[in-house]
């Protein structure tokens, strides 16, 4: 009989919600010059959104946990008897370490999956918690990869900043946008496409609007839907509170969770970002 283990990247921002303590983390890296510190352990998420609230200029870098390390515990797992591990991580297009994971997973006797999420946050941390439910209700890998792979196919997110700083200074957009984008004010609305990559939906004047606007998106394509409902932020309690206000106007029974973008997904969204979006319930 196969033994399962499943973990997950901090990407997920997993350490926020209530998990079952056995899926293992693997943790991403902040680095503030020649400062580093392992995401959420070292750096949680109010301490981390404080700090480049006062230092906005102070922008991180971020990299994944080291392969030497993956690799590591992928031979320690053999050796405790698991025969699989599924690695679920942050969408590809974000980061290198799905394909990372996959190169090394030759190197080892267990049979590592290297899960692409096509997204992060939420609806990453419930695919991990899904399979881990599964795993211990006695599912076989194909059977979990299969409702893997509904969730990541019935989720969709729509996000805003409220500055455009982070995403210029991390390489989502030129300096050029961001500069304009900055005097005119302008909160971009984004998205997630199928593959996991970041798209510019719109680009309006206030964050107020914005807000509203991510809503409005949200609320048209859940019309009628069974659906679970989250909101993922950077420290940003007022528009979590506005966000769910409005929903509620619609939807006055529907389950909404809120809970924090990690420090090393607030690296590249900066200060009070928001995300809200849905998955359907099978």
């Amino acid at each position: 009989m196969n033994k399962i283990k499943v973990i997950v990247c901090s990407n997920s921002a997993i350490d926020y919600i209530e998990y079952p303590k056995e899926i293992e983390i693997f943790r991403m890296n902040l680095h503030f010059g020649s400062e580093s510190y392992l995401d959420f352990v070292e750096m949680p998420a109010k301490e981390f959104y404080q700090r480049i609230g006062d230092n906005p200029n102070d922008i991180p870098k971020t990299s994944y946990t080291p392969l030497g390390q993956m690799l590591e515990r992928f031979d320690q797992l053999e050796k405790e008897g698991y025969t699989d591990a599924i690695v679920i991580t942050i969408a590809r297009p974000l980061s290198g370490m799905c394909d990372a994971i996959k190169k090394i997973a030759t190197e080892t006797k267990l049979n590592v999956v290297a899960y692409d999420s096509r997204t992060l946050a939420y609806p990453e941390a419930y695919m991990a918690i899904t399979a881990q439910k599964m795993v211990q209700n006695g599912a076989n890998l194909e059977e979990i990869l299969g409702v893997l792979d509904f969730i990541r196919d019935n989720n969709h997110m729509f996000f805003t900043v409220d500055t455009l700083l982070y995403l210029v200074k991390n390489g989502r957009l030129s300096k050029l946008q961001g500069t304009l984008g900055s005097m005119l004010q302008l909160k971009p609305v984004l998205t997630f496409s199928k593959e996991g990559k970041v798209e510019t939906l719109e680009k309006i004047r206030t964050s107020n609007k914005a807000l509203r606007r991510v809503v409005e998106l949200y609320l048209e394509e859940t019309k009628g839907m069974d659906c679970l409902t989250f909101i993922s932020h950077a420290h940003n309690d007022e528009a979590v509170a506005l966000m769910t206000e409005l929903i509620h106007e619609v939807y006055p029974n529907r389950e909404i969770v809120s809970s924090y973008l990690t420090p090393v997904v607030g690296a590249h969204t900066g200060p009070k970002a928001i995300g809200l979006g849905w998955i359907r319930k099978q």
